[in-house]
């Protein structure tokens, strides 16, 4: 079993996302929600190529069926061991939070240098600074556990509240058998 970034952000977000994410039913392509993401990374800070690194990292597990953790970083600065990341939402979650701490974990337990990570929300004017503790290890550790306890699962997670769901790029996919409220 393979776990990446993206599964921790959406183990946050929505269960039922990330397994269905996690069993390769995607629905990302059809959303313009995703596509003003993408192009929000891609055009808010143009010269980031330029002055840092992408990194593709990955873990393998040190039991036999462990999860295999993987991430590609966009943003990585190998001089002062910071971590980026663009999130074109207009709040603070702690998914994105989860996300980043994950891309320090990964960094850390492959022995590269990783201080801190920071979230920059271009729509608010904001940048966030994210740590890793100790306790946040563990407690990241449990997150993992946890989302491949449910991605082996055979039955896909049950429905959020609809109203949470309105902007989500499975949002056909989980309602349209439901009766329109």
């Amino acid at each position: 079993m393979n776990i990446n970034a993206t599964l921790i952000n959406l183990y946050h977000v929505c269960q039922r996302e990330m397994w269905l994410h996690a069993h390769v039913i995607r629905m990302e392509h059809t959303s313009d929600v995703v596509y003003e993401g993408k192009l929000i990374g891609e055009t808010t800070y143009p010269q980031r190529a330029e002055r840092y690194t992408e990194v593709e990292l990955s873990l393998e597990p040190e039991v036999p069926d462990g999860a295999r953790l993987t991430a590609k970083i966009d943003f990585y600065d190998p001089h002062r061991g910071v971590v980026h990341e663009v999130k074109k939402s207009a709040a603070k979650e702690q998914a994105h939070v989860a996300q980043v701490q994950f891309y320090l974990y990964l960094l850390r337990k492959n022995q590269i240098k990783a201080e801190y990570g920071l979230i920059e929300y271009p729509k608010l004017r904001q940048t966030e600074r994210v740590e890793l503790s100790v306790a946040d290890e563990a407690q990241l550790e449990g997150w993992i556990a946890e989302a491949g306890r449910i991605i082996a699962t055979e039955q896909c997670p049950p429905l959020l509240a609809k109203s949470k769901c309105r902007s989500c790029s499975y949002y056909d996919f989980c309602w349209s058998s439901e009766p329109a409220s």
